[in-house]
């Protein structure tokens, strides 16, 4: 990349450079502070039209609205890698919304590309290796090093031309159709409440094994590393990972000598303030009446298991498998688990298996065939 990428932090500016994207395409990516700060948000805003590079700045002084309204425009096609952070990170921090995307991710994996990340990507088409030591800095810093500037204009330098690459692809498989379907669910795509204390337990790793009990002693114990991080700034895995969080749900401490004899529990956790907190939210969680204990989330419906029904999954996955096999896809991409679960107990209950939920057009035209037919 020889070009230099042009600075915006200036509302005027802004409108200046968007004066020549005309219709497009445009190419757009984000860096954020998400291992740094808490909440993370939007640090940088890439963006490459025509023959420019701009890295747009929204921790300044100005108005993204000129850049709303055309991410908004559906007669501009946008493209993005990977897009369903941006997109919920753009929505939460500006409520931005998005019109005519093209996912270069997902059109990679549509097209049987078995090594999809972008640095992959431009090194198979273009030749160009994409140096990715700058993935865990905190954007949130300025000035950005000329070098930190350089690495974020290369995110969205390549895309359009990547995007024509696998645009021609998709159309020469006749799977351009598949890949519209993905990108219309993307524009759907929005930012989350985020998750309170009530719910967001359920996304520590090994939740779901727990007792009843034992959840409302995590649930506590993850609203009070919450009310730290947001406190302190500070990612939650850094203020107390999800495996600490676990091992005190598991077995959980009553005392403070106790405490201080857990060695791989972080310092402040062990000694003052933060420590008689710990204990009293785990005893919160031990003490509460077993009607305010968290439900358990089955997943959807919840896994019907009869010979039946295992019988026809079995057929359905080997269905599956074979098609991917065919195309040159992974399987879990013309249909993952879940969703053929789902399918089965739809058809075992006598409701309609193409109204699964997340189950795409494309994929039913190519697993209706099997779940149509009776195993045996």
């Amino acid at each position: 990349m020889d070009r230099q990428a042009s600075w915006i932090d200036r509302t005027e500016d802004l409108e200046e450079a968007l004066s020549g994207l005309g219709n497009g395409p445009l190419a757009i990516d984000t860096e954020a502070d998400s291992l740094h700060h808490y909440p993370e948000k939007v640090c940088l805003i890439q963006l490459s039209f025509g023959d420019r590079d701009y890295l747009v700045d929204p921790l300044a002084e100005i108005s993204l609205d000129p850049l709303a309204e055309r991410l908004a425009d559906r007669s501009i096609l946008k493209i993005l890698h990977g897009a369903d952070y941006d997109l919920r990170m753009l929505h939460r921090g500006f409520g931005m919304t998005f019109a005519g995307l093209f996912d270069t991710m997902i059109a990679a994996r549509i097209v049987g590309e078995t090594r999809f990340g972008l640095a992959a990507l431009l090194e198979q088409h273009f030749g160009v290796p994409l140096d990715k030591k700058f993935q865990r800095a905190d954007w949130s810093k300025r000035p950005l090093t000329p070098e930190m500037a350089r690495y974020a204009a290369m995110d969205t330098h390549y895309l359009i031309a990547l995007q024509s690459t696998l645009a021609s692809r998709l159309e020469a498989l006749g799977r351009s159709g598949w890949a519209a379907e993905e990108f219309e669910r993307l524009e759907g795509i929005r930012s989350a409440p985020r998750t309170d204390s009530d719910q967001g337990f359920r996304r520590v790793k090994g939740s779901g094994r727990l007792e009843r009990k034992k959840m409302a002693v995590l649930r506590e114990l993850w609203a009070l590393r919450e009310t730290y991080a947001l406190h302190l700034d500070r990612p939650p895995f850094r203020v107390l990972n999800d495996e600490r969080l676990l091992e005190l749900t598991e077995n959980p401490p009553r005392r403070m000598t106790e405490l201080e004899t857990m060695k791989r529990l972080p310092r402040p956790w062990r000694h003052g303030r933060r420590a008689r907190e710990l204990l009293d939210a785990i005893r919160t969680g031990l003490d509460m009446p077993s009607e305010r204990w968290p439900r358990r989330s089955k997943g959807g419906r919840g896994r019907s298991s009869t010979k039946v029904c295992d019988e026809r999954l079995a057929a359905i996955r080997e269905h599956r498998d074979r098609i991917a096999g065919e195309l040159g896809l992974e399987p879990s991409l013309v249909g993952p688990r879940a969703v053929l679960e789902e399918i089965v107990d739809r058809m075992v209950s006598g409701e309609d298996p193409a109204a699964t939920p997340d189950l795409r057009r494309w994929q039913w035209k190519l697993l209706a065939p099997a779940a149509e037919t009776r195993p045996g």
